[in-house]
């Protein structure tokens, strides 16, 4: 498996702190409180390594998921453990439902917040490499970490970004993810290695 190199990393952290930072702006006008988000994470697994990270952190998890193709192609998934997924759609819906019983008012919610922040992220990635994304419609999904990754061959790489929620009174944690094959990854590593050559070339 291709292993990205820590300038390459950084640059990734860098990328999607900034693209965060703008999902959080856009988070924070539909709740009405500060939110800030940052992404102290990148790492690379393979997809039996990600299941079993996944359901280390959480036993259930809701996911939200979204297609991409342009310059690589993949899939991009916002990943909260259940419980927290349930604050979210609190603040932002201003109730008290358990999990299960989720109305698709609720669960539209839940796809938004997919929506705002993996589209600012995939929006980042786009304006820094001079190639647009085009993007499927976001999908939903609660179950273990593994039934998130059930649709990925063996061979894809899994890029996770460990995100983190500080609200006023409380923190949450989640992770978005990209599951994308070999070729792809390839791909997103030269587009790395050309952002960081023309910035040396500016300097």
């Amino acid at each position: 498996m291709l292993e990205l190199g820590s300038l390459q990393r950084d640059a990734l952290c860098e990328i999607f702190n900034i693209s965060v930072g703008q999902a959080a702006a856009s988070m924070s006008q539909i709740i009405n409180e500060e939110i800030l988000l940052s992404v102290p994470m990148v790492e690379f697994y393979s997809v039996e390594e990600a299941a079993a990270y996944l359901e280390q952190s959480s036993q259930r998890v809701c996911s939200v998921r979204q297609s991409f193709d342009g310059s690589f192609h993949g899939n991009a998934l916002l990943i909260f453990p259940e419980a927290r997924s349930l604050d979210l759609v609190r603040l932002m819906m201003g109730n008290s439902l358990p999990i299960e019983q989720l109305t698709e008012l609720e669960q539209d919610a839940l796809s938004e917040i997919g929506n705002i922040i993996l589209n600012s992220c995939l929006g980042s990635l786009a304006d820094i490499f001079k190639q647009p994304f085009q993007c499927g419609l976001p999908a939903l999904h609660i179950g273990s970490g593994i039934s998130v990754l059930k649709e990925c061959d063996a061979n894809h790489v899994v890029m996770v970004l460990q995100i983190q929620f500080s609200l006023a009174a409380r923190e949450l944690h989640g992770h978005v993810i990209f599951i994308m094959n070999a070729n792809s990854l390839e791909l997103l590593n030269e587009a790395i290695n050309r952002f960081l050559g023309a910035l040396m070339v500016q300097s």
